[in-house]
Parts: C-alpha cells; structure tokens; sequence
C-alpha cells in the first residue's frame, strides 16, 4: 500500500504541483526526487517483467499439451506397430545393448516352433544342429559386424521358416517367418535343387575320379562336359581345355554311326578304336540319348582283349598239356554235357572219339559205361548217380574212391566251378595201393625221421635196442659212428654218454636216463604214453626231449637243442622287464611333472600377477622388472612342463584329437597373436598368405593353432631383427600345406635330420636356446593329424619348415581317424 502512495505521489508529480491551488510544498530535495523517480522506474520495470513472465507461462502450457498429444499419438502407433509385429505370421528379435534381446510375435503353431521365448531362442533344441549353428554365426556376425543375412530354416514339423536379419540403427533386428503359398513352394523346389545340384556335383566329382572317358552333349551335338579322363585321352590341359577346342575322341565316322543309332534308338553300345598317346587303342563305346542331348562313357578295353586273347592261349597250351598228363580230367558244363577232356580220361574208361565229340552228358555216360561193366559193381547205379549230381550242387570240392568191377582203384576228385558245371579228375591208384600194402610198415618207421633234422632224434625197437637214429643223435650224446652202428641197448647208451642230465632248465619235474630206460622198455600201455619236458646238461645246454610211442611196441626219442631259445626268452625277459621299470619311471615322470612342478609354477604365476595388482601397492621400478623375469621364466617352464606331458600322452597312445572345421585364416591369426611379445621385442613382422588355402578345413584347432605358435617362435628365435617372417597356407591336391619361412641363417646339412629330436636344440644363430621340445610337439600333432613335415633351409633363403595336413572337411567324411 505504501508502494502503491508513492507511486501516485510521483505519477502527479511536480506538475500536479504547480497547479494553481494544488501546489503542496513537500520539502523534498532534488536528489530525493531523482530517486523516487528511479524507484517509480524500476516498479514499472517489474511490472513488465510480470507480465512477460505471465505470457510465457501460457505459451509453455499450450507447448506441454501438444507434446501430451503428440506423445499420445506417438504411443497409439507404437502400440499399433507393436501389434503388426505381433501376428501370427512372423517373430521378430530385437537385439540391443542387453543381453536378451525383446522378441515380438510369435510364428503359427503349426510350424512347431516353441512358444516359450527361452526355448525359442535356444535355436539347437527344434533346429538341426549344424542348422542352428549357421544361425548363431549369422545373428553374431549381424550384431558385430552389421552383416545381413538371409536363410531358409526348417521347422520341427517340417514346414521352411525364413529367417532374415539387418541392422537399423544401433539395434540388431531377425525376423522369422512362417513361409506359404508360393513362398514356401519357392523355398521347397530351391532346397530341391541344391540337392540336386549337389547330386549333380557328386557324379561329376566320381565321374572325373574314374578312369572311364564320359561325356555330355547338347541336342547340336557338341560337347558340354567332360571329365579328367577324357581330357586326358584327348591330350588336352584339363577339361575347360578339351571342351574349349571341342576335342573329340573318336573319330568322325564312329561318330556319325553313334548318332544315327541315337536317333533311331536312343541308346547305341559298339567296340570302337580310337588313338591315344600315339597307340590304338579299343574301347567299349556306351552312349543313351535324354531330354537335354546325350551321355556317353568309354571304356578302355585294350587289356582285357589282350588279356581275353592271352586266355584263349593258356587255355590251348592249358589243354595240350593236360594231354600229356596221366591223369584223367574231364570238364562238364551246368547240363552236366562233357565240354573238355584229356588223353588220359579217354584211355582210362576205352571210350572212343565219335562218342565223345558227341558231347554226351555225364549221366547217359555212367549208363553207357555200367552197360560195359566199368563203373563200379558195389553199390546201385541211382546211388552212384545221385552222388554225381550232388558234387554239381556242393560248395566245395568233394573226393571219394571207386573200386571198379575189373579191379581197379580210382580217386575221384570233382570240383564245382562258379558259374556251373564241375571239374572232374580221375587218378588210377591201383598200383600206388600196391605199392602202400608193401611199404607200410616201413613208411610207418620212417616217417617222422629224416636225417638231416637238426632235431636228435632215435627209435628203439619192443626190445630197447636202437633200431633207427640221425647224426645229430650221435652228436649231441657223444657217440660213435661204430657204437651207433652196433644198435645198443638204451642201458648201454645211458652208460655212455660222457654228459650228465642236471635238472630241468624251467623247474619242472625232470627226467634222467632211467626214466628214458623205463619209457623204453615199458610193456603195460598205462606207462606208455607221450611225455615232453626240458633238461640242462652238464656242459651248460638246454634239451627239450620228447618220447613218442610208435606202432609194435616201439618207441622214438626226440632231442632239440634249446638253448639259444632259452638264452633269448631270458634276454627277453630282462628287457622286457627294463622296458616296464622306464615306463614306470617315465609315468612316475610324469606324475611328478604334473603334480610336483605344474602346482608350484601356478602359485608362482598367480602370486606374480598378485604383486601387480593395485591393491597390493605400488612396485618401484626394479621390483617391477624383476617380477618380468618370473613371469617370462615361469611361462617359459610351463610351457615345457605342457610339451612334456603333450609327447608323453602321445607316446602313450592316450591323446584324441578333437575333429572340428578350422578356419585357415583364424588359427593363422591366433597362432601370430600368441608371439607378439617376441615379435614387438625383436622388431620383427609376420605376413600371413592364405588366399590359395580355401576357408577352412577338418582338424583339432587348439593342436593346429599350437603347431603354427611353436613354427613362428622357433622362426623368431632365428630370423634377423627388422625382418619379415612367411606365414603361408595353400591348398596342394588332396593336402593343405603350412609353411614358415624365417630369413636366417638356417640349419646346418648335418643337423637337419635331428631338429625334431626331443631336447635337440641349436643356439647357433639364435637368440636364445630352449629345451629343444617346440619342434617335437610340432611333428608329433602333423603325423597325429596323419600328415607329415618337411624342412628346407639354406643360408641365403633361410628356413621353411613344410607341414602337410589332409585337406579332408566334414562334408566328405564318412566318418571321420581312426
């Protein structure tokens, strides 16, 4: 209120005053009147300012509700978005900064796609696995890298899914869809073509591994496709050569015959000659017309009709001299119809040629022969007929006697051939019966002796008198020519003999010369009986002895001198007990190095890295580069301590290799990671080249990555400072090959060949030297991997070591090996 007087006072101010009867002497001065002036200013001032104040506040309501409407609206088309999103035709994943990703929509469920977001996002539980492995390398390459992709994916229940991803923004977005309709048919007829395409690529690939020309032509005739085997016959570089010339392999009127016959029949099969490497050769020509042209193959059959012709020759020379022989053979067919015979067989039963060459078969021939009393007389013709025809029907050879009515033996021996009819081979033995009747005691006698045994050996007779011996009896017992030929009495021997029987060598029971005497001597068939054991002389040898009854109360006595087979076996023995001691002491080895050197080496690591933490204080600058020696020193050390339980599970058998497809580029990179240290300290650089190696291939990725770690050290170690080392990787036929080349000095001719030597190590040229176990580890993986290494080196161009691996992926494995 009293600002308010004031102001009145100085709104009339000094003309109010001056009015005539208004004036009013205020007493004021000028310089209270130059302030009430200032201060009336400054009220108007605040007013203003109120009132802007007041407009301002209305235009930031009316600003904050077109922001509640916009706001609004903004949240009715996410809703309504959200709401496209969520359909039932499509799910899509949106990938943020978190972890999980937000996942809108679902697919129908008559896909079978899980409903649940877990089970959903955990792809390998209703995908295929390698099917849900593709997918996840996609989604992380997409959320790394921003790389779109698009596949087909198939559901549970069998019906395609497209999965398509791409990056908006700073989100990684997948969408899945359920495909129908002309998509999913596109989807289905594009999966049945890569396998047809990929049937397509597997005949060619076994086609051009034959060594059968084949061909493909067009409804012109000209060639579109051959294989290795063509290409080769036609002299050309490879097959893009031959069909870029049009190389044909045979000639033009052999062709135009083929041609005819396609056209008339559709399928034509000659034996046509064409010229290869400078030499005629023949060729069974098969060609079949289809919708897009023709196929044709071409075997080469130049071996076989020289081979059919060398047949044909043997078999003559065969037949000549089978004539010469005494014995009877005739060859029947599968109706048992007479197809070959020899001389013999025709003298044998007196049948004449007119009757043979009449082919009769085998059966009519048994009839013709029993009309003329030949066959035999003991048993009935039926019999005697049915055992014919069974030799025909059996799976192998059979063999019987027939005694014949005019006296004679014979041994029939019939042998069925694959593909029908049977072999039949007639010996005479009649005089050979003959002849045994005679002879049998005395080849009963002397069939298991021979002279010339290095075996002792003897046979006395019911009455113990020596009846038959070889010299190697005399020798080992020391007798006589004129004692041995006086047939003594086993006692007589016994008493001999200048060499005593000790005792058996295996202490076992042992035997002396009375009971040789008594195994002699015995009448009761009990005592009578194979016995065998050992003894040791006198002089220091080792028998084996064996009594062997023979028929009419004889006995034969064997000897053989063992002793160079005991001294083995014990020498054997010793070393294989050597060997079990250095397997224990190796595993003990081990153990120790596992356990005794592996757990203090952990603590030592582990504390160093403790004494570079933060939170155990600050290190002064020689502490700091002392705890760098340890660490080097313990990294080092361990990882000697892991090449030597590598080589020693590898020496052990019990290492397994675990088979996965390894990126050539990623285990090439890995392995350069790993030395970097050494590669920064020593001012040294690493080219990779592995554009020649194909993306990947089937290996054990840790012991791949480990082989190229150990190459590049061993590399660095040698190569010159400032220099460049070679890392290359290429694909060389059926092998991808490593090499590492350093710009050294190289290795001396003489130490090459011990270089993968366990703890063979070479500092000449080098910056230091290891345990000499890098090399080692790195052949012994290669040939575990089933390939090999190779080293070159010389003094202008270094050294590159060479590893060959079979360049064999997944795909064209049956089983992946062991």
């Amino acid at each position: 209120m009293a600002l308010a007087g004031w102001v009145a006072l100085a709104a009339t101010g000094p003309c109010a005053a001056e009015e005539p009867g208004n004036r009013l002497d205020l007493g004021m001065t000028p310089h209270e009147t130059v302030m009430l002036a200032l201060l009336a200013l400054a009220v108007a001032f605040g007013m203003l300012t109120l009132v802007w104040l007041l407009r301002q506040q209305t235009r930031a309501e009316a600003e904050n509700q077109a922001l509640r409407t916009l706001l609004a609206e903004q949240s009715s088309e996410a809703e309504r978005r959200a709401a496209l999103l969520a359909d039932d035709e499509q799910c899509v994943l949106i990938f943020s900064a978190g972890l999980m990703p937000e996942i809108f929509g679902r697919l129908p469920e008559a896909v079978g796609v899980p409903v649940d977001p877990r089970r959903f996002l955990a792809f390998e539980t209703w995908l295929a696995p390698d099917m849900a492995r593709r997918l996840d390398a996609a989604i992380g390459r997409l959320k790394d890298r921003a790389e779109t992709f698009r596949m087909i994916l198939t559901a549970p229940g069998g019906a395609p899914v497209e999965a398509s991803g791409r990056a908006i923004g700073t989100h990684a977005v997948v969408r899945f869809s359920a495909l129908g309709g002309l998509r999913e048919e596109l989807a289905l007829l594009r999966e049945d073509f890569e396998a047809a395409d990929a049937t397509i690529a597997t005949f060619q690939s076994l086609c051009d591994g034959l060594d059968i020309a084949i061909w493909l032509r067009d409804r012109d005739g000209r060639l579109v496709w051959v294989n290795r085997a063509y290409a080769s016959a036609v002299d050309a570089a490879d097959a893009q050569d031959a069909l870029r010339r049009q190389a044909e392999l045979l000639g033009e009127r052999d062709r135009s015959t083929i041609a005819a016959s396609l056209a008339a029949t559709g399928s034509v099969a000659e034996r046509l000659s064409a010229v290869v490497d400078a030499d005629r050769r023949n060729f069974a020509v098969v060609e079949s017309a289809g919708p897009l042209g023709s196929a044709g193959a071409a075997i080469d059959v130049s071996e076989t009709e020289a081979v059919r012709m060398e047949l044909r020759q043997t078999v003559a020379n065969h037949s000549e001299t089978l004539d010469q022989l005494t014995t009877a053979i005739a060859k029947f067919d599968d109706k048992t119809h007479l197809v070959y015979h020899n001389a013999a067989f025709q003298k044998l039963f007196g049948l004449t040629n007119v009757y043979l060459d009449a082919r009769p078969d085998q059966v009519s021939m048994m009839d013709h022969l029993r009309s003329r009393g030949v066959l035999p007389e003991d048993r009935p013709l039926r019999e005697l007929k049915n055992e014919i025809l069974a030799a025909y029907r059996a799976t192998q050879p059979t063999e019987t006697l027939w005694h014949l009515a005019d006296g004679r033996t014979l041994r029939v021996f019939a042998s069925p051939a694959p593909q029908g009819g049977a072999t039949w081979i007639f010996e005479d033995l009649t005089e050979k019966l003959e002849l045994e009747s005679r002879l049998n005691v005395l080849v009963r006698l002397q069939g298991e002796t021979l002279d010339y045994l290095n075996e002792a050996v003897s046979v006395f007779g019911p009455d113990g008198r020596l009846r038959l011996s070889n010299p190697s009896f005399a020798e080992l017992w020391h007798l006589s020519d004129e004692f041995v030929q006086t047939k003594p009495h086993i006692k007589a021997i016994a008493k001999a003999v200048d060499v005593a029987i000790l005792s058996p060598a295996n202490g076992e029971p042992g035997i002396d010369w009375l009971g040789f005497v008594r195994a002699v001597t015995a009448f009761e068939e009990g005592e009578r009986r194979n016995r065998n054991g050992e003894f040791q002389l006198s002089d220091g040898r080792i028998q084996s002895y064996g009594i062997v009854p023979l028929p009419n109360g004889q006995t034969m006595l064997t000897f053989t001198d063992i002793t160079d087979a005991r001294r083995a076996e014990r020498m054997l023995r010793e070393r294989n007990e050597a060997l079990e001691m250095a397997d224990r002491v190796k595993t003990d080895f081990v153990k120790h190095v596992n356990y005794e050197l592996r757990s203090p080496l952990t603590n030592i690591i582990g504390f160093s890295a403790l004494l570079r933490a933060s939170e155990t204080g600050p290190l002064n600058a020689r502490q700091a580069e002392y705890l760098d020696y340890i660490s080097t020193s313990t990294a080092a050390l361990m990882t000697i301590v892991n090449d030597i339980l590598d080589l020693a599970s590898i020496d052990a058998g019990t290492m397994d290799l675990e088979f996965s497809e390894v990126e050539i580029r990623k285990v090439a990179e890995k392995a350069v990671e790993g030395i970097g240290d050494r590669l920064r300290e020593n001012d040294l650089h690493v080219a990779i080249d592995v554009a020649r190696a194909g993306k990947s291939f089937l290996a054990d990725e840790h012991r791949i990555v480990q082989v190229l770690f150990n190459l590049l050290s061993n590399a660095a170690n040698f190569a010159p400072s400032g220099s460049t080392i070679d890392l290359i990787a290429e694909q060389q036929g059926a092998e991808l090959v490593f090499k590492v080349r350093d710009r050294g000095p190289g290795i001396a001719p003489g130490q090459i060949a011990r270089i993968f030597d366990r703890f063979e190590a070479d500092p000449v040229g080098g910056r230091h030297s290891g345990a000499g176990l890098g090399l080692s580890i790195v052949k012994s993986f290669v040939e575990l991997h089933k390939g090999k290494v190779d080293v070159t080196s010389s003094r202008e161009n270094g050294t590159t070591v060479i590893c060959r691996f079979p360049a064999k992926s997944r795909s064209t494995l049956s089983d992946a090996a062991e």
